[in-house]
């Protein structure tokens, strides 16, 4: 089983060895939980930004205590119109990161090719650094895998708001076209 600190090495380094935004980490590691669910595990729960794992926040704040990651904070402030982060922790995998990086390759080979395998599934689904997207995402993915009936876009919306998240129903259909490339949902006739 993959631990937190070394699933976010790994995603880091996939993507050049750099992130930018914590809650790009957050969704990205979210959805990399779910396609790989018999080997992570992170505990993720209904926050704010959507699902959200104190699991991955204390692997975060290892690593870069460690000195594997470092961490550069952008802008100020607290939310936008849309209820978005508007400071931003941008993250870089350090000499000493790609160092350990590399170990656990070596070490964990299989696990390792199946995050990279994963992660190149969703960028061919449409992750493309967007994090408000991979938010929505996120989302719509975390109140649909706890419905046992298909969901119209409306019941999503509606469900949504009784976790406090504004969704709009186009952003849903583009979400649930994600999710559906991940085989994570299928759409009905019904929408």
């Amino acid at each position: 089983m993959i631990t937190a600190d070394k699933a976010i090495l790994l995603l880091i380094d996939n993507y050049e060895g750099k992130i930018r935004g914590k809650t790009l980490i957050q969704k990205r590691i979210y959805f990399l939980c779910n396609l790989l669910k018999e080997d992570m595990d992170f505990g993720y729960d209904a926050h704010y930004y959507g699902p959200y794992s104190s699991e991955v926040e204390e692997g975060l704040s290892l690593v870069k205590s460690l000195g594997f990651i470092e961490e550069h904070t952008l802008g100020f402030g607290t939310q936008n119109q849309d209820g978005f982060e508007i400071r931003r922790y941008d993250y870089s995998l350090t000499e000493d990161g790609k160092t350990i990086v590399r170990m656990l390759e070596r070490k964990a080979q299989k696990e390792c090719e199946k995050i990279r395998r994963v992660l190149k599934k969703m960028q061919d689904a449409g992750d493309n650094g967007d994090y408000v997207s991979l938010s929505i995402a996120a989302k719509t993915y975390h109140i649909l895998s706890r419905k046992t009936q298909p969901m119209t876009t409306e019941a999503i919306h509606s469900e949504a708001k009784k976790f406090g998240w504004n969704i709009k129903p186009e952003s849903i259909d583009r979400a649930s076209s994600f999710l559906e490339k991940l085989n994570l949902v299928k759409k009905t006739a019904n929408g």
